[in-house]
């Protein structure tokens, strides 16, 4: 989870130099009662361990419970660019550098710290969202009677899904008295734009209630008690003998500094790994905010078809000039479930990834209005042939797709209907069980808010593990429902021999309903197709459900999508050829 390969390398070194992972003891603190209560200017990034409770911290004597605003209009900050390949800081770099506005309310429970809302949190601000998550709560022994907070939070590119993590670190009493805040940016998982960012912020803070903070507190309580059982990825090999962990997360495929997150799941349990900043371990790695990037389109897209299609037959086959008017009659013949397997017959280049690639897209992606992406997605290619015959990547695809089957719903249900809301969250993520983070996705900036399908969600860890299970394990099954349209979800795992997809990349991946499917029998020395189904997103991510019913998954910024050497670790676990292999 870097911010750079090289990031500071001296200022780490010099931090880290005296090899302790935390301060010996409360009075030796960086972030100090002192430091925090003067808002003395903090010359250089911390040690992440600063951000988290010493040996012998007390519960918390202290409740949070009100609204806390800072002045980040007026903050002293240190920004640094340390990767920018698409040259934000020459357009931007003022903007780019000061913290949206925030202003929130929390709720305390025990030594857990819960925003009322958690991101991201839209505003006016031109590059940045607030991603809020639960944080700390504990006292400390030279901090005079005031409680110490750690909150993991994040800024989310606005409009796309580039993720910036970073803490925030700050001393309150029952009373209303806070401290100033420390923040610090130390990792994100985005390929094209990185840096670092840390400073102090005054701070104001109101006591009072916080209507339906008991609601808020019980979700993230039922959230946290029924995660997928954890265990580091160390320990693979004491419950699998002869497992070589290394291979998971293996360095020889994604490089150390690119890596955000990675883990294994098997027999229902999560092995995890990743979490390294050259400042040490982020400390909160259950709280850590993760983009979906193209994930979302196996996700939204394609489950949200096959939840739609289950609720309201018809839905695959429904045609994209019915439902989406801007759609003219070169668009005859072409179905949703065309749309979402990307093969409209409407392109320009026969390339499979020229039409993402090509400058012109920018119109779709940087354009935050319904009418602007709705006009591209419709308008802006040729019909070149017919559907169901040429497949092109276009993320605009996905996007006409779910304007498709919302509207379908509208049509069905009343204006009132949403298609992420009303199927997604409703039927599959509430009882999944997934974090308050995976319950928004982002939408157009305007009445519509339509729900984008292409990209946009954002997660934690554990969210991924829950979905892994649920799709690769479960297969698409809920305890006590079975919510997803069969004939679509036998088809992403290559069980529907009249719906096998399109050849996508390569020879061996298929492309259907918004997933991939990997044949990797000839690289695990298998006689017969083993199919694997792959969720991808840009800059790095991949999520990887084996027939074996075993799942990996990494989330990085390097730019790099290979995960055999976890896919044959986990076919030396348990095999997965089929017959006399």
């Amino acid at each position: 989870m870097t911010f750079s390969k090289a990031i500071l390398a001296s200022v780490a070194l010099s931090l880290l130099s005296c090899g302790e992972s935390r301060p010996p003891d409360a009075s030796s603190r960086m972030l100090s009662y002192d430091l925090l209560m003067s808002g003395v200017a903090i010359d250089a990034p911390i040690v992440l361990s600063e951000f988290s409770p010493l040996p012998g911290a007390r519960p918390a004597s202290n409740n949070l419970s009100g609204r806390m605003t800072l002045a980040t209009d007026s903050q002293s900050n240190d920004f640094r660019i340390i990767v920018d390949e698409l040259n934000f800081a020459d357009l931007d770099r003022l903007g780019m550098q000061e913290l949206p506005p925030f202003s929130f309310e929390f709720v305390q429970d025990g030594d857990i710290l819960v925003p009322m809302r958690q991101g991201p949190i839209g505003n006016a601000h031109n590059w940045w969202e607030f991603v809020l998550l639960p944080g700390k709560v504990w006292d400390e022994e030279f901090d005079n009677g005031f409680s110490r907070v750690a909150l993991p939070f994040a800024l989310k590119e606005r409009n796309e899904d580039c993720i910036h993590n970073g803490l925030m670190s700050f001393l309150f009493t029952d009373a209303g008295n806070i401290s100033n805040v420390a923040f610090q940016i130390s990792s994100q998982t985005c390929g094209y734009l990185q840096f670092e960012m840390h400073g102090l912020l005054r701070a104001e803070y109101e006591p009072d209630g916080v209507e339906g903070g008991a609601e808020a507190v019980a979700a993230v309580n039922a959230n946290r008690s029924s995660r997928m059982p954890q265990r580091p990825i160390d320990l693979l090999a004491d419950y699998f003998p002869n497992a070589d962990p290394s291979e998971f997360g293996s360095v020889e495929e994604i490089e150390q500094g690119d890596m955000s997150v990675f883990g294994f799941i098997i027999d229902g349990v999560h092995y995890v790994g990743g979490c390294d900043t050259p400042l040490g371990k982020f400390p909160y790695c259950n709280e850590l905010a993760l983009p979906s990037y193209s994930t979302a389109k196996s996700l939204v897209g394609g489950l949200g078809l096959m939840l739609a299609e289950k609720a309201y037959p018809g839905t695959a086959t429904a045609l994209i000039k019915n439902y989406v008017p801007e759609c003219g009659d070169d668009w005859e013949g072409v179905t949703v479930e065309h749309a979402l397997d990307l093969v409209t017959g409407h392109y320009d280049s026969p390339e499979p990834h020229a039409d993402e690639d090509a400058a012109i897209a920018g119109r779709f992606f940087l354009g935050e209005d319904h009418a602007t992406k709705i006009d591209f997605a419709c308008n802006e290619f040729p019909r070149k042939s017919d559907p169901g015959e040429h497949w092109s990547y276009q993320t605009w695809a996905i996007y006409l797709a779910g304007t498709a089957i919302n509207n379908r719903l509208k049509s069905i249900e009343g204006d009132q209907a949403d298609f992420y809301n009303d199927l997604i969250v409703a039927r599959l993520w509430g009882p999944l069980g997934l974090s308050q983070l995976a319950m928004q996705t982002r939408r157009t900036n305007d009445e519509v808010a339509q729900p984008l399908s292409g990209f946009g969600l954002t997660f934690v860890r554990d969210d991924i593990a829950r979905l892994a299970q649920f799709i690769g394990v479960d297969d698409g099954r809920l305890r006590d429902a079975d919510p997803l349209d069969r004939k679509l979800f036998d088809a992403i795992k290559q069980r529907n021999p009249d719906d096998p997809g399109m050849q996508a990349e390569l020879e061996t991946i298929r492309y259907n309903n918004g997933f991939r499917s990997f044949n990797v029998a000839e690289y695990i020395g298998c006689d017969q197709p083993i199919w694997l189904v792959t969720m991808s997103g840009f800059g790095g991510i991949n999520i990887v459900l084996m027939p074996n019913a075993t799942a990996y998954y990494y989330f990085s910024d390097g730019n790099v999508h290979r995960y055999l050497h976890a896919v044959r670790e986990s076919h030396r676990i348990r095999p997965m050829c089929r017959g006399n292999a």
